[in-house]
């Protein structure tokens, strides 16, 4: 069983509901352009995040696919906690130390009142639990970069805080592939964006 990571398009800036933010006319093109490169690739059926530019994604690869899309709330992007809610001005003057500090510490410390990669990998191994039931052969997930990453840990087994070193930061529309056979996961490929050409 092969499944397709994909982290969504370029995405606006968000005003509000940070659930509800949109793909720019960029990210449409780079989901088009994903979704050529996966019509050869037989895929069986794809999950995709509830929120609005993941969503989108998933709308637009499957333009080329036509198969069933599942949606989850499970695959939400990590919750933010007062990054999100407290709106942009706040994000942008308070985020990027908060985030920095992470990194360089490799710790997993939740964002205030908000949650950390183990909580992430918690709701989404559920998804995966699912989709190793089913038994096909090649499924999409289009979800978020945060998301990825503690998924790549949490099947590698590998500590939540090392997600920020794995392929940081993941490119919009991005193909991340895992391998599973044998009761185990393992990863084929990482953070592809060939396909996008002018479009990166």
């Amino acid at each position: 069983m092969k499944i397709w990571l994909i982290r969504h398009g370029e995405k606006d800036k968000y005003i509000g509901d940070v659930s509800k933010v949109k793909l720019t006319e960029k990210g449409h093109r780079q989901a088009d352009l994903l979704g050529r490169r996966l019509r050869d690739e037989q895929i069986d059926i794809i999950f995709s995040s509830t929120m609005d530019r993941a969503s989108q994604t998933a709308d637009e690869i499957n333009k080329h696919l036509n198969v069933t899309i599942e949606y989850r709330d499970e695959l939400k992007e990590i919750d933010l906690g007062d990054f999100d809610r407290n709106g942009w001005e706040y994000f942008c003057t308070n985020y990027s130390s908060f985030r920095d500090n992470l990194i360089k510490q490799e710790c997993d410390m939740p964002y205030p009142n908000g949650e950390c990669g183990a909580d992430v990998w918690f709701r989404t191994s559920r998804v995966l639990d699912e989709i190793i039931r089913l038994g096909l052969k090649n499924i999409v997930i289009t979800t978020h970069g945060g998301v990825i990453g503690s998924v790549i840990c949490g099947v590698l087994g590998l500590p939540q805080g090392k997600r920020w070193v794995i392929g940081y930061p993941l490119e919009h529309c991005s193909i991340t592939r895992l391998k599973y056979a044998n009761n185990q996961f393992s990863m084929q490929i990482l953070n592809d964006y060939t396909h996008l050409g002018s479009e990166l």
